[in-house]
């Protein structure tokens, strides 16, 4: 399959645009609270949005009869369409600008700015980078540069496991990782993909043991707790999936300071070892 993939075509996907937009309203900052299962008293307009929220906002909307098998939009859409079966988050840099706000009006413009294709240790790749730009009131509030990636069938669970970058972390939390947070997380996102809650699916046709764990859910997990370990505002955060987490999982999350203005954190479960690294800037 991988030699048939035609990379001057998915080239030509480079600078195609998406505009959406999107009220941070009281209802959602609640329902990203219960789905962390954080306070859930009644948030009010002018309150500061929850850190991480912005992976809920201004989802791409498609109707159902122009989705794809997997339950995403039918590729060739915004996305090229690359004939790889997998789809997975695989990363981003986020640059924080200022807060959000409840009662926000959100504008996202997307660009596609690169589609490579690579040699992985799991089988070939293709990557589609992405760069989201979210604005207030017609100012930049929020900057981010997303890597997709394409890829074959294979083992749900690579054999290679990613070494922890330490041991010991300054914070130390563990998540069981329920279908019910995997549902919740997939309905404020409006994220149809079926490999977070189609446990057939996902079995028969990606060949994965179980429903697959959100990789912003989880980059949202490593985001806040590097903020509470820090105790001030995160200006930049950087992370990279480096294998997948399932539902029925315990996941722990570790982090520690490097120096007053970082931390590197990690999250990792017994049978895939680290699954995400992330690095806070201040």
């Amino acid at each position: 399959m991988f030699k048939e993939l035609d990379i001057d075509k998915l080239k030509s996907w480079i600078g195609k645009t998406e505009i959406v937009e999107d009220i941070l309203t009281p209802s959602l900052e609640q329902k990203f609270r219960a789905t962390l299962d954080m306070d859930v008293e009644s948030p009010k307009l002018g309150d500061e949005a929850s850190l991480g929220i912005h992976w809920t906002l201004a989802p791409s909307v498609t109707k159902f009869s122009e989705l794809g098998k997997d339950s995403h939009a039918a590729r060739g859409g915004f996305l090229p369409p690359v004939p790889l079966p997998r789809r997975m988050w695989a990363g981003c840099e986020t640059e924080f600008l200022s807060p959000l706000y409840v009662g926000d009006h959100i504008v996202r413009k997307s660009s596609i700015i690169d589609v490579s294709l690579k040699d992985g240790k799991t089988g070939k790749l293709c990557f589609v980078k992405v760069k989201h730009v979210f604005g207030v009131k017609n100012q930049n509030v929020l900057n981010e540069f997303q890597n997709i990636v394409y890829r074959d069938m294979g083992k749900s669970v690579p054999t290679f496991k990613v070494p922890f970058p330490f041991e010991k972390g300054e914070l130390e939390e563990e998540i069981f990782t329920h279908p019910t947070l995997l549902f919740r997380y997939s309905a404020i996102t409006f994220n149809g993909h079926r490999i977070h809650y189609d446990y057939k699916y996902c079995k028969e046709e990606e060949n994965y043991k179980d429903l697959v764990f959100h990789g912003p859910l989880q980059a949202t997990l490593l985001l806040r707790a590097s903020e509470r370990l820090a105790n001030k505002k995160v200006k930049k955060f950087i992370h990279k999936g480096t294998a997948p987490v399932f539902a029925n999982e315990n996941l722990k999350l570790k982090a520690i300071c490097l120096n007053e203005k970082e931390i590197t954190s990690f999250a990792s479960t017994n049978e895939s070892g680290m699954t995400m690294k992330g690095s806070a800037i201040f």
